[in-house]
């Protein structure tokens, strides 16, 4: 794209798909530092571009009034009072279209089809078109709020390592019914864990799931229940200092790869082949059953009444297990362990 300086990537959410597109200013920045990289996303996931240093501005948008027209045009013109020389339309929606229009850059570009991509590869190449010179970074990098981090590690300095962060989710099972493990998974994992590792078993989420989740961490042995307590800038700082993260197909799993920890995400309706966690230290257990990877956010195979799909409950503990010896993902500890499968 020639002197191109200013560029804004328009991504309003949802968080993962949000961390995934750092990949861009990432890739950009360490070809032209000199160019400047803006972001137009939700207040709601601002805090996880924050303190990114490959992200120089951060324009943020109420999902609360995205049906507030005024609103929309207010955004719009702000964007175009930036004279953009690019905008990165990474969502083919009708507000993403109406801002790029009102941005009037002079160079537009949209997302790439994922196809049997990865997601962070068609976010990457989606910008390539822009600027072709650009490499794709091995891993995803993510920004810390340093007074945060520093405060965290005194809030966990007295607990024994290693640090495992479970996150069960539980707040959109309903309409995300492929990404929710058994509960009762969830414990006999973090027993195993517990007994075969020691260290400590963290509970991570969201204000919402924070009930749901203390069901569970009152059934595994010292378990300590951080979700709700913490809010998004603190919640990463948390992450970065663990050993080990496992979560279904979620935001704070795509966090914790973005933050480069260890992690193990758990996939039934969605592919991993598409949103595995990314990078050198992301790894996957996928759902063993016939039917796997449909992308529905309901289940046809639910039956009434039921609430975890069959696709996610032919994963079982002993397959996190098995993975976290074969890769030693927790170091040496687990050099015999092989956990027998039915």
């Amino acid at each position: 794209m020639g002197k191109s300086k200013k560029i804004l990537v328009l991504r309003f959410g949802a968080l993962g798909d949000l961390v995934h597109t750092t990949i861009i200013p990432q890739a950009i920045k360490a070809k032209y530092p000199d160019y400047e990289v803006h972001y137009c996303c939700e207040s709601r996931y601002a805090a996880v571009l924050q303190n990114n240093p490959d992200i120089d501005k951060i324009i943020e948008f109420d999902h609360k009034r995205k049906k507030d027209f005024p609103y929309n045009l207010q955004i719009a013109l702000k964007l175009r009072h930036e004279h953009y020389d690019v905008v990165l339309n990474l969502t083919n929606a009708f507000r993403n279209n109406f801002m790029t229009f009102i941005a009037s850059p002079k160079h537009k570009f949209t997302k790439v089809p994922m196809g049997h991509k990865h997601v962070v590869d068609a976010f990457f190449l989606s910008a390539q078109k822009a600027f072709p010179a650009i490499k794709q970074p091995r891993n995803l990098r993510l920004g810390l709020d340093t007074a945060a981090l520093e405060d965290m590690k005194s809030q966990v300095a007295a607990y024994p390592r290693p640090y495992i962060i479970l996150s069960p989710g539980g707040q959109t099972d309903n309409n995300r019914q492929g990404r929710a493990w058994p509960a009762e998974s969830w414990i006999e994992l973090g027993n195993l864990l517990k007994g075969i590792f020691g260290g400590t078993i963290f509970l991570s989420g969201s204000p919402d799931e924070r009930e749901f989740h203390k069901t569970i961490s009152e059934k595994i042995e010292g378990a300590v229940l951080f979700s709700g307590r913490f809010s998004i800038s603190q919640t990463m700082c948390l992450i970065s200092l663990c050993d080990l993260f496992i979560s279904g197909d979620s935001g704070p799993l795509h966090i914790a790869s973005g933050l480069g920890v260890k992690t193990i995400g758990l996939f039934g309706s969605t592919n991993p082949e598409n949103v595995r966690p990314y990078g050198e230290n992301g790894s996957f257990v996928a759902a063993f059953s016939k039917c796997k990877f449909c992308w529905q956010k309901q289940c046809k195979k639910l039956k009434a009444g039921k609430k975890y799909t069959p696709c996610m409950k032919s994963i079982k503990p002993a397959h996190v297990l098995n993975l976290i010896n074969n890769k030693k993902l927790l170091g040496s500890t687990g050099d015999v362990l092989r956990i027998a499968l039915d």
